[in-house]
């Protein structure tokens, strides 16, 4: 986007689980913007965190009611980060920055499915309900769609987002079945309710999916991937995350860091000295080191790198493949640079 794009926000509603939903007008006729603004893409807001420093974040539009309407949803988080301020300060009238659309996950990209799979982690339904729309107004004017499946995970029933929109539409849909699970809450299994996160051997109900959708946490989604890949080994993955990794290793006493020291591989000859303890690219970023980086959970594959020498800790992607891996590539946000000396090159090609 080469100008700044402003959308205003023109309602807010609650939801489930410390939820809004909010619903946006784009004050821009940039049609580039307008038509890549789809239901199951994510956009780009720039706004600040509760200490007052601007910064960017990616939402699901989960609805395009109108060409220049669209609708997110975001949860609040406690940690006073950008959702948190949105959450707070956000209301009618109010406007953010939207800086560009991506994600390649959208209705086109399983509308000529014969059967589909999802599985959700909490925020992460925002996707698959995004989908869901897209394929109920496919089925209510009559085009075929594919028998679906989604698999819920929510710590506590009061938690579950668009609950009643999710039962409505497996009571009164013959191609779409709903199962919940929930991990907190003492529940009994019925009808569309279990207690715990579903096993390997509870996914069969899916039957045998051409695609699957996961979406939620880097663990959530990284977990989901390794039992969906053992138990369908046919079906496409389609892969969204909404956090950055966070190896267990990081939960140490700070006290334990080592000393490192990045070698920058871009002619300009830049040595970072620091500690362990964050992941490569958010050591890049607070140097003002350039380096490109979109989603930051090691699906997009935009901060591919190439890595030499020292010691590091390389947490799940979603993107490189094992030859990449054996020819030194990696992904800065996927990357925890734990000690020595540490070659970095940033023209690392796709």
């Amino acid at each position: 986007m080469n100008s700044i794009t402003q959308a205003r926000c023109e309602s807010t509603r609650p939801e489930a689980g410390e939820i809004k939903v909010f619903t946006f007008s784009v004050q821009s006729s940039c049609k580039k913007l307008l038509n890549e603004l789809q239901p199951g893409r994510h956009v780009a807001i720039r706004y600040p965190n509760t200490s007052d420093v601007s910064q960017q974040r990616l939402y699901s539009v989960i609805g395009k009611p109108e060409e220049d309407i669209f609708e997110i949803a975001i949860k609040k988080s406690g940690g006073g980060g950008v959702s948190d301020h949105i959450h707070e300060a956000l209301m009618e009238g109010s406007t953010v920055t939207l800086d560009y659309v991506a994600g390649d996950i959208q209705l086109e990209s399983i509308g000529n499915l014969d059967r589909l799979g999802m599985i959700a982690g909490g925020i992460g339904i925002t996707l698959p309900i995004a989908l869901l729309r897209g394929i109920t107004e496919k089925a209510r004017i009559g085009h075929r769609v594919p028998k679906t499946t989604l698999v819920l995970c929510v710590p506590k029933v009061a938690d579950i987002p668009f609950l009643h929109e999710l039962l409505g539409l497996d009571l009164t849909s013959t191609w779409f079945t709903l199962r919940i699970f929930v991990t907190q809450d003492s529940i009994q299994a019925c009808n569309r309710f279990n207690p715990g996160r579903p096993t390997i051997d509870s996914l069969y109900f899916m039957g045998e999916p051409q695609a699957i959708v996961i979406c939620g946490s880097h663990s959530f989604v990284q977990a989901f991937r390794e039992h969906t890949s053992s138990l369908f080994p046919f079906a496409k993955l389609l892969i969204e995350s909404f956090t950055s990794p966070k190896p267990q290793y990081l939960q140490k006493d700070r006290s334990d860091d080592q000393s490192i020291r990045l070698y920058i591989d871009d002619n300009s000859g830049e040595v970072i000295e620091t500690l362990s303890g964050r992941s490569l690219l958010e050591i890049l970023e607070s140097s003002n080191t350039s380096v490109r980086s979109q989603c930051k959970a090691g699906i997009c594959g935009k901060c591919r790198v190439r890595i030499s020498g020292g010691e590091c800790r390389f947490e799940p992607d979603f993107c490189l493949s094992k030859k990449d891996k054996d020819d030194g590539y990696a992904l800065a946000c996927c990357t925890f640079p734990i000690s020595g000396n540490i070659s970095v090159g940033l023209r690392a090609t796709t």
